[in-house]
């Protein structure tokens, strides 16, 4: 809102300047929401092989953004593709036991409510993204929140880069990867886990990000830690002093940096199956093929915004190809480790050579 005068008088001009910097002084006084505060700071991330202009009034915030998109950096080529510009604010009402995100997108927008003072905000026909943010919540690695900002903040930007993010996990070989699918408490992170364990590289165990890229799809893997249900240590006891924890209202989680899984610098992979996780209390492992008429709806089922029809194109693009890639139930009792060692057979043959006509798996 700007403050409205009497037309100013005067023939050199000075006096009109004089009235207009004690006007402009009196709007930043009154600038509640802090709207001009300035961002000198400055750094241009790469990310996922995308490039992002981060300014802000902190160089904190850019020494932590640097350092949580750290296995991305690299050589910077052409301009930036998309502006962030974030503001850090002192906030003493920090809960330390937890800090609630409640978020929404619409038409082009998407808003990240974090804690009582914090938020953020993409336009994504403008590609620019805004967030006001406590400075304790500003962190390389999350301690008060399992959901790191900057991650946050790129979920929100993903689709205007080209990128189509999708509910799921992923481990690989070199260039090659196996999207896993499946609902809460199917076993995605363990199983994931595990086979990296077992020598597969940990791409992602809660969101994949899938691109065409010179006319081949590929997929990055997720920028968070693996994040365990608590029912996960079970199966898992090393997981009780190798992880962070954190509560919520009815959720407890934990958190393990998936670093030591992974190489040094992020690359792309391309998906030579896909996996749906069928966890029952008491089955056979059994691994049978699916029709591309069911992969579909399945696939919509695990697209993140679904509220959307910016990037319809790019999205129906990306799940058509992925149609074309072998897809299969994978069926298996409660132990992930029987999940795990499926998978890295999987991609030790990733034609499938080694699955008979009765979906049972070779030795």
């Amino acid at each position: 809102m700007q403050r409205v005068g009497p037309p100013i008088k005067g023939t050199d001009g000075s006096a009109g300047n004089s009235a207009r910097q004690q006007t402009s002084a009196e709007n930043r006084r009154r600038d509640l929401l802090h709207r001009h505060t300035p961002t000198p700071y400055g750094v241009v991330l790469r990310v996922m092989g995308k490039t992002i202009r981060l300014e802000t009034n902190s160089p904190r915030v850019v020494e932590s953004a640097l350092g949580f998109f750290v296995r991305h950096q690299g050589r910077l080529a052409g301009h930036a593709e998309f502006l962030w510009r974030i503001v850090s604010q002192k906030d003493q009402q920090i809960d330390e036991a937890g800090v609630a995100l409640s978020a929404f997108s619409d038409h082009g927008l998407r808003f990240a409510n974090i804690g009582q003072k914090s938020f953020l905000a993409v336009d994504l026909k403008a590609r620019e993204g805004i967030g006001f943010v406590a400075e304790r919540l500003i962190e390389r690695e999350p301690t008060l929140h399992c959901r790191s900002v900057f991650d946050t903040l790129f979920c929100m930007t993903a689709a205007s880069l080209g990128l189509v993010p999708l509910s799921a996990a992923c481990v690989g070989v070199g260039n090659k990867g196996l999207l896993i699918f499946g609902p809460p408490n199917s076993g995605k992170t363990t199983a994931s886990y595990l086979a990296a364990k077992l020598g597969l590289e940990f791409h992602a165990d809660h969101a994949v990000f899938l691109e065409m890229e010179a006319g081949r799809l590929q997929a990055w893997g997720d920028l968070l830690p693996a994040i365990f249900r608590t029912e996960s240590l079970q199966f898992l006891p090393e997981l009780r002093t190798s992880t962070r924890r954190f509560s919520y209202p009815g959720l407890t989680v934990h958190y393990l940096p998936k670093g030591p899984f992974q190489a040094a610098k992020a690359q792309p992979v391309s998906p030579v199956c896909s996996v749906f996780l069928n966890r029952a209390s008491s089955c056979e492992t059994r691994l049978a093929p699916m029709l591309s008429s069911e992969l579909s709806c399945r696939f919509a089922n695990c697209i993140l915004f679904k509220d959307d029809d910016l990037f319809q194109q790019q999205t129906s693009m990306v799940l058509h190809v992925l149609r074309d890639v072998p897809a299969y139930d994978l069926a298996y009792g409660r132990d992930p480790a029987i999940a795990a060692t499926c998978l890295q057979q999987i991609l030790a043959d990733h034609d499938i050579a080694g699955i008979d006509s009765s979906g049972r798996l070779g030795h």
